[in-house]
């Protein structure tokens, strides 16, 4: 054998080794690229095939787009619900306050009345007393003249006929006392149950507003086109809403003539508030209706 053969010998038997390494590796890392996406049970070699995989999520996402479109709409029903019965408290509340006035301006005509019959009673005791005077001293001048008697008689008749008709006036006002302060309790139990408190600081109460937001600021801080010249206040609260999506309610921090400066709360936030959107200071049909 010449030297070019031994040379091609060894060459063949080198290259033999590295074919045969070649091939191990590659049914060492040799894997069912089928199996991978078609599996339908999981091994300890293939997982769940990604067909599979991808067929489940599919089956997830469409349940929870379900669980969402039901929690939207109980969403909205809720909604609906607290609306309706804010407008119901609103209707009763203002119902209550105009009784409540009605009644206040009775019981001041009552106490009216009640200061002038006083006044009358005091001046028939005087008058009584002053009878009973006078009495006593027609006694003495009935022994001088009949006649005298007689016109003094008639006198202290007509006289006890007005005390009487005093007394009598005396037992109505006291009836009519107590009934009022009957009356008293039954609107004191009217406003108690209807929760109005009649002692409240009217300036802690807004007005009726309704205006913009002009500006977004950070740490949840919003500008809004009304001011302390709309009878806006620090402490009082506003409610944020687009259309018909409430938004939120935030309080005055800060207010000028003509803006003011709010700080929204974010428990009650449920959206992202942005220039343009509505606020007021109550939500009444028209700041429902947009």
């Amino acid at each position: 054998m010449t030297l070019l053969g031994k040379i091609f010998t060894v060459a063949i038997f080198v290259m033999s080794l590295v074919f045969m390494s070649f091939s191990v590796v590659v049914f060492a890392t040799h894997r069912n690229w089928k199996m991978l996406v078609t599996n339908p049970t999981p091994t300890e070699t293939y997982g769940l095939g990604l067909m599979h995989q991808l067929k489940n999520e599919r089956e997830t996402n469409v349940n929870l787009r379900s669980e969402l479109d039901e929690l939207k709409r109980q969403a909205a029903i809720e909604k609906t619900a607290r609306r309706h019965a804010i407008g119901s408290l609103e209707t009763r509340l203002a119902s209550v306050q105009e009784l409540l006035t009605e009644r206040e301006a009775q019981l001041r005509t009552l106490q009216v009345t009640e200061s002038e019959s006083a006044e009358a009673l005091n001046v028939a005791m005087t008058t009584v007393e002053a009878l009973r005077s006078a009495v006593d001293t027609l006694r003495d001048e009935v022994r001088v003249t009949q006649a005298d008697r007689d016109r003094q008689f008639e006198r202290v008749v007509s006289l006890t006929d007005r005390l009487q008709a005093a007394m009598g006036t005396q037992r109505t006002l006291q009836e009519r006392s107590q009934q009022l302060v009957a009356q008293v309790s039954d609107m004191k139990r009217v406003i108690d149950a209807a929760g109005v408190d009649v002692e409240m600081d009217t300036d802690a109460v807004p007005p009726v507003l309704d205006g913009l937001v002009t500006a977004v600021g950070q740490s949840n801080l919003i500008e809004v086109s009304l001011g302390s010249d709309d009878g806006l206040r620090v402490g009082h609260r506003i409610e944020v809403f687009r259309e018909n999506n409430y938004l939120g309610h935030a309080v005055v921090v800060k207010t000028d003539p003509n803006r003011a400066v709010a700080q929204i709360d974010e428990k009650t936030q449920r959206g992202m508030i942005r220039v343009r959107d509505r606020v007021a200071t109550r939500l009444t049909d028209r700041a429902r209706t947009g």
